[in-house]
């Protein structure tokens, strides 16, 4: 039905003594975040409507600047619905945004015939039902709402509005990092500006890689469902070695260690655990919430890929190298510390460690805040109670504990892999709980009960502002369990199997390959995805790498307390030494790619150890390990998963980044010399296009 018709039908409300368009759902917000719920509401025929107004969404007000001129953060498998990847092809790549945004445009057209534009002023959410009016005099009367208006940023408004054609040789200080501040500096470098970052420091991860001649996206480097063999496993091989590279920061300083962390201390965050008592009993999550991560094209496999004739076209497409730590290893970005740095804005002056810089811009970026309409409760015996939005008091970011039958869809965010593997599932959640009333009450039973026991599990250290960063992988595989529509262990009926259930990615499309919210195509897609990453054992290979050199260490303890060597009541304390040390997820990741090699000797080293029993056969394998590692290393054979600075300082790089530059001068140049005519035009047409959004966008 037609959205005048249901405006036309809509019948009087006698207990408001008004007219009503009533509804059984009823979507604030019309944009990315919707598209699957409606999918699932015109699938099962369940009365839906949407209202929806404003100047455009991000999408629209960038092509409007002629913005839409880089790519995504996440890959294509992790931008995309399930829906849509079942119609391309499975390999990797990461989408420019124009691409991305055509196919969020194809979807909102298919869904517009319930759509009524207008600006929602209120909602007043009753036990039974919600009330929600309209900037135009509308009201609405649903049993489910669902919130889907995006975020208020700052960072829109640079995006659109920073003039970088007037950005040559100057010096540019900005005071947050993250994947916008990272795009604009992408776009700043190549006109030999000095750009200067004011920072508490950040999480750099390459997002995509070669090893053994195939590509890796980052979102396919998390094997999440580890976690639920060895949370200690997943956690000491994630983080790559980062608790090694921390303690010889601090403690060995003359070391020389080819990490961004180690050689650039300015760029690690400080993350402050709070230890809780109940730990002992359920252990934390081995990756917290709130963690911001800033994804980057690794100049290495930019190279590959795109130093061909096709250049400037790739650039013009919006392929920017950002390469982040290159930029820091090459002096092109100086790192200062927000909380020593002197910030004069009125002079535009920078001061710390007696340096003084004159700017000519100082870039503010600020935190994402939920575009919500005013929200009030309605309770029987109680006065009408202001709404206030605490990421906290949400479960799953989708159900607010304070409110009936109100649903947010879009303001949890992934650390990593693409925001479509926590919208899809949202969405399916969501939509289960308005279509099937059985499970509605079996979640509300115990809500708050629920919301604090995910709250313990995630969230260990001091965030605040980025509560609603998660782990996609974990974020999605709760959700599926929840539903009961996750992959089970004890369906797992051969090795590719159980590989396929521990080391591939927890994208949502794993949880559309059957049962209700099955999408056809997608058990062959995961198929292919794992045949053309050889079913991950590049990870495999690497975590056994891990575990055989724990092994080993265990061994060695073993062994000495068996010869008399050691005492028995020193054997739980050593035996916790080598599970904490942060010495052997180092030595395995600087061999990544190639650890399988190692796996063969340190395997042969336990045959041998438990043939002999000779304490020093154990020893002497973790030390031949280690050393054909360093032997790799030094020959440039392997390449560390994430920020490899040993691999950037190769001159083929520095070559090739003085020909992207010029390159990138002439693209943008063209383009910004096209574009001068049609902006002056554009200045009186859309002098508000760049306000911030507002509720009901």
């Amino acid at each position: 039905m037609a959205a005048d018709e249901v405006v036309a039908a809509s019948r009087g409300d006698e207990a408001l003594g008004e007219n009503v368009i009533s509804t059984e759902v009823l979507i604030i917000g019309f944009g990315f975040s919707a598209i699957p719920l409606l999918r699932e509401l015109e699938r099962d025929g369940i009365d839906h409507l949407v209202v929806s107004a404003g100047d455009g969404s991000i999408w629209d007000k960038l092509e409007r600047h002629g913005r839409l001129d880089f790519d995504m953060v996440s890959s294509m498998h992790t931008s995309l619905y399930s829906f849509e990847l079942a119609q391309r092809d499975t390999k990797d790549r990461y989408l420019p945004v124009a691409e991305y945004a055509a196919f969020i445009k194809k979807y909102l057209d298919r869904h517009s015939a319930r759509l009524i534009s207008d600006w929602v002023t209120a909602i007043e959410n009753h036990a039974q039902h919600s009330i929600v009016r309209t900037q135009s005099g509308r009201t609405f009367r649903a049993k489910h709402v669902v919130v889907a208006t995006a975020f208020r940023r700052i960072m829109n408004r640079l995006l659109n509005e920073f003039d970088y054609a007037s950005a040559r040789n100057q010096a540019i200080a900005i005071t947050a990092m993250g994947d916008s501040v990272n795009l604009m500096i992408s776009k700043l470098i190549p006109y030999g500006n000095r750009i200067i970052l004011v920072t508490n420091g950040f999480m750099l991860l390459d997002k995509l890689s070669f090893y053994g001649g195939h590509s890796y996206t980052l979102d396919q480097f998390e094997y999440h469902n580890l976690r639920h063999l060895s949370s200690t496993v997943y956690r000491k091989t994630f983080l790559h070695g980062l608790d090694f590279v921390v303690l010889c920061e601090r403690l060995f300083r003359f070391l020389s260690i080819d990490q961004l962390y180690f050689k650039h201390p300015l760029a690690r965050r400080s993350i402050k655990i709070r230890f809780d008592p109940r730990w002992l009993l359920v252990p934390p999550s081995p990756l917290p919430n709130g963690i911001i991560a800033i994804k980057y094209w690794p100049i290495d496999a930019y190279h590959q890929l795109f130093d061909n004739e096709s250049l400037k076209s790739s650039i013009g497409e919006g392929y920017l190298l950002n390469d982040i730590a290159f930029f820091l290893e090459q002096g092109l970005v100086e790192l200062w510390p927000k909380r020593k740095t002197v910030i004069d804005r009125a002079q535009r002056t920078i001061e710390w460690n007696g340096k003084i810089v004159k700017c000519d811009h100082i870039l503010d970026a600020d935190y994402e805040t939920p575009n919500l309409p005013p929200i009030t409760g309605h309770r029987a015996g109680a006065p009408p109670r202001q709404y206030e939005y605490v990421y906290r008091n949400n479960f799953m970011g989708v159900i607010p504990k304070e409110l009936h039958n109100v649903y947010f869809l879009g303001y949890t965010r992934p650390m990593t892999g693409g925001l479509n593997n926590i919208i899809e599932m949202q969405c399916l959640f969501t939509h289960k709980l308005i279509a099937d009333p059985a499970f509605h009450r079996e979640i509300h039973q115990n809500l708050e009960e629920r919301i604090e026991r995910y709250n313990r599990k995630y969230y260990y250290i001091s965030t605040g502002q980025t509560d609603h960063l998660v782990s996609y992988g974990f974020y999605a595989d709760d959700i599926a369990r929840l539903m009961r529509i996750n992959p089970r262990l004890s369906e797992c009926r051969s090795i590719r199997d159980v590989m396929t259930y521990y080391l591939f990615p927890n994208a949502a499309y794993k949880y559309r390959q059957s049962g209700r919210y099955a999408v056809p195509g997608m058990k062959e897609m995961v198929r292919k995805v794992y045949d053309d990453h050889k079913g991950f054992s590049v990870i495999g290979n690497y975590v056994l790498n891990y575990a055989l050199l724990q092994l080993t260490a265990y061994a060695v303890l073993a062994l000495a307390w068996y010869h008399g060597q050691l005492p028995l009541i020193s054997l739980p304390f050593l035996f916790l030494i080598v599970l904490w040390n942060p010495v052997t997820p180092f030595v395995a990741m600087n061999a990544f790619g190639l650890n399988s090699y190692l796996n063969l000797l340190l395997l042969a080293g336990l045959v041998l150890t438990a043939w002999s029993m000779n304490t020093l056969v154990p020893i002497a394998s973790i030390l031949a390990a280690s050393a054909v590692t360093y032997l790799f290393r030094q020959l440039g054979w392997t390449r560390v998963m994430f920020n490899d600075l040993k691999n950037k300082r190769q001159p083929k790089y520095r070559e090739f980044f003085a020909r992207y530059c010029d390159a990138f001068r002439e693209v943008f140049g063209r383009r910004a010399a096209a574009a001068r005519p049609s902006a002056l035009a554009r200045d009186g047409e859309h002098s508000s296009a760049t306000a911030a959004p507002a509720a009901g966008e």
